[in-house]
This record gives structure tokens, C-alpha cells and sequence, in this order.
């Protein structure tokens, strides 16, 4: 009898060894599991085309300013990290339509919203004129600039009705690089009668005069005795309260414009610093 016992035992035995195998190994793994710390992933990076801008000479310049604090609050309120790629306006409009890229400071447009979903505004802006201190001019509307000369970044539009009035030639678009310090300078040296410049719309005229004057204070000791005025805003701006938003292909939004809404309103909701 004791000896069918054993030799029952081992006939058996290459069959409980595979069993408590497959028995231990999900226990052995999940003790291992329990014994590996937590790790936290990173940020989702998240593709983000602006508009270039370029300093006299012709180098791009880093988002900074309100731009780059808007920007910092919203990683932090939708867990990521913007992949800034800066392009001149045409192809950044370009790669977003064919990329499906999230865009940012794209003006709307009839032609645009039917393609692009836009977020709600996010920074708002004024849009002013600058003319030389000695050479100011009354504006009220777009027919005053009849005749004049406008120094513009190349490849941005300044929305539908001043795009009208360029195409109808009311006045001369002087398209430059994007570089705000190249159009200033041009507008000392009297090649065109003003620029357009936006602006935060909490500032006041006489503030942007005293920015403008810092800014360029050191610019134009190169220009020399051409350099004999000082730089006026016209007290009224051309769009009022003109906002930049976010925009994204329709069909390649999955949420992120929604999300982006839900955050600018935390964000706006934070007492000022």
C-alpha cells in the first residue's frame, strides 16, 4: 500500500510542479509590483504654432511678456507642456489647417471659423496707431488713413474691415518682417506715416508712448539726426478690446479647446498678483 502511495506521488509530480507554478508566479508578481515605487509621468507635450517675432536683426525673439505668463498658467492648469514652433504667419496658419495643430493669436476670420474652432478670448488687446511725434494725423475711421502709408508685419491680418480697405487701396500696406523695432525705425525715418501695434488693452496711450520711447531709446542713437521726434499713439485705437485666441482644425479638436475655456476661466478667476 505504501508503495502505491509513492509511486502514485510520483507519476503526479510533473504535473503539480507546473501547476504551483502557474499558482506562485502571479503571487511572485504582484509582491514585485507592490515593492516598485510609484513613478509620476510626465507632462503631455502639446504642439503649439505662434506667429514669429523677430528682433532689427532678424533673429526670432522667445515669447515673453504676457504672452509667456498666459502660457505658464495654462501647463499649469491642464497638466502640460507647450511645444512652442514659431513660423512667419503664413505657414503657421498653413501647417495648422494641414497639421491639425493647435494655434495661437490666428485673428478670426468667416473663412477660418468654418474650418477652425477658436477658444474663448485669451489675452485682450487694443490695436493702435503710432505716428512721429511731429507728424500726427486725426483718425476716426478707416477713411482717415486714406492715402497713408502703414507699416504691417507681413503675413498677419488686422481683421476683415481693414483687410477691405487694403484690397480697395485706401491706403499703402508696407509689409516688414515681423520685428517691432524694424517698424519703428522706419517710421523715424519717415518711410511710412505709422504702424499698427497691439497692445494689452489696459494700457493707456501715454503708457505706450513711455514704452515705446525705453524700447527704442537705444535703437536710435544709430539713426543719428534723423531721429528728431519722439513717438505718438492716436488717442483712438483702430479695433477696440481685439482679443488673440486659441484655434484648432474642427475635426482634430478632441477636447482641447474646451479644456483650454474651462482654464482661462480658473485662471481669470485668481486674484490679480
Amino acid at each position: 500500500m505504501n508503495f502505491d502511495r509513492a509511486r502514485f506521488f510520483c507519476n503526479n509530480q510533473t504535473m503539480l510542479i507546473p501547476l504551483l507554478s502557474r499558482i506562485r508566479m502571479p503571487l511572485l508578481l504582484a509582491a514585485l509590483l507592490c515593492c516598485v515605487p510609484p513613478t509620476h509621468s510626465a507632462p503631455k507635450t502639446v504642439p503649439l504654432l505662434v506667429g514669429e517675432q523677430l528682433d532689427e536683426h532678424g533673429k526670432s525673439r522667445p515669447v515673453n511678456g504676457a504672452r509667456r505668463k498666459l502660457l505658464d498658467a495654462l501647463e499649469h492648469e491642464l497638466g502640460v507642456t507647450f511645444e512652442v514652433r514659431m513660423y512667419p504667419w503664413a505657414r503657421a496658419e498653413r501647417y495648422a489647417l494641414d497639421n491639425g495643430e493647435l494655434i495661437f493669436g490666428l485673428p478670426k476670420t468667416a473663412d477660418r471659423l468654418r474650418t477652425l474652432r477658436y477658444s474663448d478670448v485669451a489675452v485682450h488687446r487694443n490695436l493702435w496707431l503710432v505716428t512721429r511725434s511731429d507728424a500726427t494725423f486725426k483718425f476716426n475711421t478707416l477713411e482717415d488713413l486714406r492715402g497713408k502709408s502703414l507699416g504691417i508685419a507681413r503675413g498677419y491680418s488686422y481683421g476683415e474691415d481693414f483687410e477691405r480697405a487694403r484690397a480697395q487701396q485706401l491706403f499703402r500696406a508696407d509689409e516688414d518682417v515681423s520685428s517691432r523695432a524694424t517698424r519703428l525705425t522706419r517710421l523715424m525715418l519717415k518711410r511710412v506715416d505709422a504702424i499698427l501695434l497691439f497692445q494689452p488693452s489696459d494700457q493707456a496711450p501715454r503708457e505706450i508712448e513711455a514704452e515705446l520711447a525705453a524700447f527704442m531709446a537705444p535703437r536710435l542713437q544709430a539713426i543719428g539726426a534723423a531721429a528728431n521726434a519722439g513717438y505718438s499713439v492716436l488717442p483712438k485705437p483702430v479695433a477696440v478690446d481685439s482679443g488673440q485666441f486659441f484655434a484648432i482644425v474642427r475635426a482634430r479638436d478632441d477636447g482641447i479647446i474646451a479644456r483650454i475655456n474651462a482654464a482661462l476661466v480658473r485662471i481669470n478667476q485668481r486674484p490679480p498678483n
